[in-house]
């Protein structure tokens, strides 16, 4: 396979295009290509794949993944994924730009050894790889990053065969090639100048010369600045003169830091604004610590010859220790003195200063630094404003209020260029043997550039192996002691910002350290510190103003690890324990409060029981179930990250009760990473307090975590024990709930008439306890496990009786639920129409009530109807706003069969290829999600499209795997098993236009009650 990104994305095999699907899944390949044999993050791939991500982004991206990983490993790459990302592993030369880059480097290896006619045909074969402009029709931040700097490795290499050729005295075949290339790239400096070469050994000097003005034109119009050294002395040489020196003016710029490592894009922002307006103010703006002052005066060295008549730098002491910001009129001082105003002259008066100091930069170039600003009201007076002036203003604020001014903020550096940044300082020798090593201090930086240097400098003194240096950081009272070299520190650089804050801000960023996961909202926030959320937020945005909180997401802020390290120290010297600890109570028990009431919509008429909450905080509205599904899973990580903090510092309420209100949200989406210790530790935590209804649903929850993962045997143990406590408790409802759970532990394990005698019991124990909601609930548990026997009679009088109860205490969500078991019914019966009826319905409430779950689900067997019907088209539409509506609500196996049953329609439609795309896309999506039912009916799938190509091979291997994949008694292997037996049969998968009397299993309508 041939992987080409040097112009349109393009795969090619055996000298053949490959086609690769979408556009989103084209993006990815990009991306991936792009980070060749490096982990390329989810959060990463979601901000490039979408401006504003949709909640179910991350899974979109698992489905992307899966088709592109198809694509690659046919081609002999490997497409990995780990708990971070992806990482795309290609053979050695099957990327176009690698290979381009390759004959580069041999190039310039041909040149050093004398041999420039082999660097010409190097280099000419690596320029014969691009088409075009690099991933033409794609865009993203990255990829467009990318772009131009192989675009600038395309030119650079075109200006060197340019020059290799003119060595070699090819000249008349240069001029018209170089011509064109000038024309395209007119600021372009040294392209021009082997033109002007070239024009020169041609005998046209006078055409040298009218190139050279038409440079010196174009920059002063386009960048308003003069030829650049090169251009000068050529132009010099050609009028027998010598060269022409730079322009010197004073300067008081500090010296630029030797080793001064990335900012690429940050400087070429900065350097592009300069150039264009006459006039500029740019901000570098950014937290403590971050590098802004280096990335200016770095940006002010490398401008400094277009600013002949001076360069200018004041510290403005805005956030310096112990030090009043200085005032504008002293900085006017200051400022008149470097460009040589005589002190005699300078007025007292600061609005003389100020005049004076407009009257002389007037029709002059001059460039100002003004470092470490407090406000825009402290630097407004200080700006030139005169056109050839530019000023460049370094803040630990947001100035939004700085008219005109051109904002360039600095985040973390990259990884690659943390990392580039601490072997520069440390030295490479030491650090060459210990890769991982550097990247976990770099890591424990933070990125951050001023822990860096500390940290490299005191490695450098000391006789450390990196790894030491990493186990040093880790520490949190060490890692203090680490980042500080003489009078700096990275405490004291950050505490800086701290204390020009009010009071109540100062409380809040305090207490903010005590936070245990990545980030908050106001709603949190408000809660820590028992403000209102109004008042909450306003701190949070000036927080994010001042560049001591972070903002990634829209109303989500986090700390950065260093800036929690010094928040910490300071509610540590500021509050007492008991203070600190009752603002953990409130944040603990929003989380309580969040999980228990954005939950009870998930499992309508569960058992579960009320949180011990001191007090009852403020929650986000939320509309619909949607809304409650979005909200808990903003903050589940954060949710998982409290329990842990609970379970291991003696917070026993929170770390069992926490988890345990979490199964709605647990349940609804599929979500079992993880799930298994925090439910052992939150069996720990109720043990502690002899809470026997705390260790009954702790183990309901383990039971949970471990059903996925086929350990059956452990799972009927955890729900028998945690029936019997509730039973022993006279906690009944409980133990209707427990026997419904080990129900469905039971189906999954192909018990299916121990199924059902659980379920009967707990439809009895319902009915003595007169729990009518339970009772019919497990009615329709007791009606599922029927369909499976074949028992279609009695599911149906079973279904029956649960719709009439529904309907005769008016809840509208329970009979949505019959209705669609109604329908799934019809259909293993081959009663298609009648199945129609009671799924339509089924839509039809859904959406009056506002019950997305419900209607996804109805709409998904409704396609399945409909292309048993024949009618494609409609179950094509009903197929798609199913993956739609799943999609939406993040609901993992409702999306698996809505992936499924649109397949099935597919190929129904003679679409293979998607049918089999779709496929994939569910297999994927069950392997993540441990979904075994819809991974066996995702192979059903892939059989069927794999003998409608003739591969008949391939498709016996995709049934019996499915075989394979389904429980023991589940009626849906009864469709495989078909095939295998007799080809050319039908089963409910491929039937078109007829019923079928084959039986098939729909786990999914089960767990919606």
């Amino acid at each position: 396979m041939e992987y080409r990104i040097l112009g349109p994305l393009e795969l090619r095999s055996a000298g053949r295009p490959v086609a690769l699907g979408g556009e989103r899944q084209q993006k990815l390949l990009a991306l991936l290509l792009l980070g060749t044999g490096e982990v390329v993050g989810f959060d990463r791939l979601i901000d490039e794949l979408w401006d504003d991500p949709p909640q179910t982004a991350r899974r979109q991206v698992c489905n992307a993944a899966a088709a592109v990983r198809r694509v690659v490993t046919r081609g002999g790459g490997r497409l990995t994924t780990s708990t971070h990302g992806y990482r795309l592993d290609l053979p050695d030369g099957a990327l176009d730009a690698d290979v381009f880059r390759s004959l580069a480097e041999a190039a310039e290896t041909a040149a050093a050894q004398g041999v420039p006619e082999q660097a010409v045909g190097l280099l000419q074969k690596g320029l014969d790889l691009w088409r075009g402009p690099v991933l033409t029709g794609l865009a993203s931040p990255s990829i467009d990053a990318a772009a131009q700097g192989l675009r600038e490795q395309r030119l650079q290499a075109v200006e060197r065969l340019a020059g290799l050729r003119l060595e070699l005295g090819e000249v008349t075949s240069l001029l018209g090639e170089l011509t064109g290339l000038v024309a395209e790239h007119p600021l372009r400096e040294s392209l021009r100048a082997t033109l002007i070469r070239a024009l020169d050994r041609a005998g046209r000097r006078g055409d040298a010369l009218a190139v050279f003005e038409r440079g010196r034109q174009v920059l002063a119009e386009e960048l308003g600045t003069d030829p650049g050294p090169e251009l000068r002395g050529l132009h010099a040489e050609l009028l027998r003169a010598e060269p022409v020196p730079a322009a010197s003016g004073r300067s008081c710029l500090p010296f630029d830091i030797a080793d001064f490592t990335g900012r690429g894009s940050e400087v070429d922002r900065v350097v592009r604004a300069v150039g264009a307006r006459d006039n500029a103010v740019v901000t570098v703006e950014g937290m403590g610590g971050i590098g802004k002052t280096a990335l200016a005066v770095h940006v002010a060295h490398r401008l400094a010859d277009r600013f002949p008549d001076g360069r200018c730098y004041v510290d403005l002491r805005g956030f310096t220790a112990d030090t009043t910001p200085m005032t504008s009129g002293t900085a006017l001082e200051l400022l008149l003195r470097q460009i040589g105003v005589p002190a005699e002259r300078i007025p007292a008066d600061p609005a003389a200063r100020r005049d004076l100091w407009l009257a002389e930069v007037s029709g002059r170039r001059v460039l100002v630094v003004l470092d470490n600003a407090a406000d825009a009201a402290q630097v407004r007076p200080l700006l030139p404003g005169a056109p050839g002036t530019v000023a460049l203003v370094v803040s630990r604020c947001h100035l939004m209020a700085l008219e005109g001014a051109v904002p360039v903020s600095l985040d973390l550096l990259p990884a690659g260029d943390a990392i580039a940044l601490f072997r520069r300082i440390a030295g490479e020798s030491r650090t060459d043997a210990e890769p991982e090593a550097v990247a976990d201090v770099v890591a424990l930086c933070g990125r951050l550039p001023l822990a860096i240097r500390i940290a490299a400098s005191r490695f450098c003194r000391r006789p450390w192996t990196v790894a030491h240096l990493a186990e040093q950081l880790r520490d949190r009272q060490r890692r203090a002691r680490a980042f500080t070299a003489d009078d700096l520190s990275v405490a004291g650089v950050l505490a800086l910002s701290y204390h020009h804050l009010d009071s109540d801000r100062q409380e809040l960023f305090r207490l903010l350290a005590l936070v245990p996961g990545a980030d908050l909202d106001a709603h949190a926030a408000a809660a820590l510190a028992g403000v209102p959320v109004p008042d909450a937020q306003d701190v949070l945005e000036e927080l994010v103003e001042c560049n001591l909180l972070m903002q990634r997401r829209p109303d989500r802020y986090c700390l950065h690890d260093l800036v929690r390290d010094c928040a910490r120290d300071l509610a540590d010297a500021a509050h007492t324990p008991s203070e600190l600890d009752s603002a953990r109570r409130r944040l603990f028990d929003y989380y309580l409060h969040l999980a228990d009431v954005r939950g009870r919509r998930s499992l309508p008429g569960r058992r579960g029981f009320e949180p011990d909450l001191a007090w009852e905080p403020e929650l986000p509205p939320s509309r619909s179930e949607e809304d409650d599904v979005r909200q808990l899973r903003a903050e589940y990580k954060n949710m998982v990250a409290v329990a842990e903090y609970a379970s291991a510092h003696g917070w026993h309420v929170h770390a069992w009760q926490l988890p345990c209100l979490l199964m709605p949200y647990l349940t609804r989406v599929g979500q079992r990473s993880g799930v298994l210790e925090l439910s052992r530790n939150a069996l720990k935590a109720a043990q502690a307090l002899g809470d026997r209804c705390g260790e009954s649903m702790a183990l309901t929850t383990i039971a949970f975590a471990l059903r996925e993962a086929g350990r059956h045997g452990e799972v009927l143990e955890f729900l028998d024990r945690a029936i019997t406590i509730s039973r022993e408790l006279g906690d009944l409802p409980a133990a209707v709930g427990g026997l419904r759970d080990l129900g469905s532990a039971l189906v999954q394990a192909g018990m299916l008439g121990d199924a059902a005698r659980s379920f009967t019991e707990a439809v009895a124990l319902a009915r003595s306890i007169g729990d009518q909601r339970a009772e019919v609930n497990s009615t329709i548990d007791l009606g599922f496990v029927d369909c499976n026997l074949g028992r279609y009679a009695e599911a149906d009088a079973r279904f029956r009786e649960a719709l009439a109860m529904h309907q005769l205490d008016g809840y509208v969500g329970g009979e949505v639920v019959v209705l669609i078991n109604l329908g799934w019914l019809a259909q293993l019966r081959g009663r298609d129409a009648e199945a129609v009826v009671a799924l339509e319905r089924a839509v039809r409430l859904s959406r009056e009530i506002g019950m997305s779950r419900g209607e996804g689900i109805a709409l998904a067997w409704l396609g399945v109807t409909y292309r048993r019907q024949g009618r494609i088209a409609d179950a094509l539409a009903a197929g798609r706003e199913a993956l739609e509506s799943a999609r939406r609500m993040d609901l993992r196996e409702p999306e698996g069969d809505a992936l499924n049953g649109l397949a099935e329609t597919c190929l129904a439609a003679g679409r293979i290829g998607e049918a089999e795309a779709l496929s994939w896309e569910a297999e994927e999506l069950a392997m993540t999600g441990a979904l075994p039912m819809v991974r066996a009916r995702a192979h059903e799938g892939l059989a069927h499209a794999a003998a409608r190509r003739g591969d008949h091979a391939s498709a016996r291997l995709h049934w019996e795997r499915a075989v394979e994949l389904y429980p023991d008694g589940a009626v849906d292997a009864e469709n495989p098993r078909a095939h295998l037996d007799r080809p050319g049969a039908l089963c409910m998968r491929c039937v078109r236009g007829v019923g079928s009397a084959r039986p098939a299993v729909v786990r999914e309508i089960a767990s919606v009650g």
